[in-house]
């Protein structure tokens, strides 16, 4: 399902970003990668894109912002949120996330087949719904 979907990965830290784009990429994604929430809305708003995936512990506005803006302005479009640590702010980060409008969620570390599939999952929810 994923030949030519375009995504915008958004991730502070260049390691793992990098990783990812690589691995979704092999994947046979079309990955644009963003170093934050601001540079990903940017992109977003330039370029056409069927899915964002963002980190959701990154500095300045973050990831939870991200998807509370993002939701704002195109309501339909996939967000999986992603993030290294558990709990965010004392509650169940998967959880934030969900409320405020990711489509699903994935705890680092995960293998990039793991994203691969689950934005195969969103994209093929979303088109059936």
């Amino acid at each position: 399902m994923n030949s030519r979907v375009r995504i915008c990965l958004i991730d502070d830290d260049i390691f793992v970003r990098d990783a990812m784009a690589l691995g979704l990429g092999d994947a046979g994604f079309d990955v644009v990668t963003a170093p934050g929430a601001a540079a990903g809305f940017d992109i977003i708003s330039r370029e056409a894109f069927q899915a964002v995936i963002t980190d959701m512990n990154m500095p300045g506005a973050g990831g939870a912002q991200f998807i509370v803006d993002a939701r704002g302005r195109w309501p339909d479009m996939p967000i999986v949120a992603i993030s290294g640590a558990a709990t965010l702010n004392g509650r169940n980060t998967a959880d934030v996330a969900r409320e405020l409008g990711a489509d699903a969620t994935l705890i680092k570390p995960f293998r990039a087949r793991d994203l691969a599939a689950l934005i195969d999952r969103v994209l093929a929810a979303r088109k059936s719904a």
